[in-house]
């Protein structure tokens, strides 16, 4: 089921959690980690499908939300609730800002470590925080320039 060579601090840390829970070690569990350590950045459901599809890995859209939600609870991956109808995820590394553009939702990350320190260090009283994921909306250069672009086009035309 396991290949050796596969032996990763993600996999030995999956592991740990899927034995210390009592649930099935699966070998599509396995391969949905592997999908997941492959990709940059953020990534969705959809994305992971595709990802295993191509590999020739027939894995059910139920079995990816699944495991998603295993390797958060794991502690390896961090679901990201945007402005969009579809949660994205990432690896569980350090904390970082998002920025997210309101026009064509890119979404880059910036370390911004003044505030994600300040916020990670806050104390709420009865909560005690997992994780801090700091998001700034608004509009990126390529969406302002096509906004700007067309604002002069449609000056032009009014003159006329």
């Amino acid at each position: 089921m396991l290949n050796t060579a596969d032996n990763t601090p993600e996999l030995q840390k999956f592991m740990a959690y899927l034995n210390s829970r009592h649930l099935r070690k699966t070998p599509e569990r396995f391969e949905i980690l592997r999908k997941v350590l492959e990709c940059n950045g953020h990534f969705d459901a959809d994305i992971l499908s595709h990802k295993l599809e191509e590999t020739g890995y027939h894995v059910s859209k139920a079995t990816i939300y699944s495991t998603l939600e295993l390797l958060c609870a794991s502690g390896l991956v961090r679901k990201l609730l945007f402005d969009t109808h579809q949660a994205r995820y990432e690896m569980a590394e350090q904390t970082h800002t998002h920025l997210v553009c309101t026009m064509c939702g890119e979404i880059r990350e910036v370390n911004l470590d003044i505030i994600d320190t300040c916020i990670s260090a806050a104390l709420f009283e009865g909560f005690s925080p997992a994780y801090v994921s700091t998001c700034i909306y608004g509009i990126c250069d390529k969406c302002r320039e096509k906004t700007d672009s067309r604002i002069k086009g449609d000056s032009r035309s009014a003159e006329q």
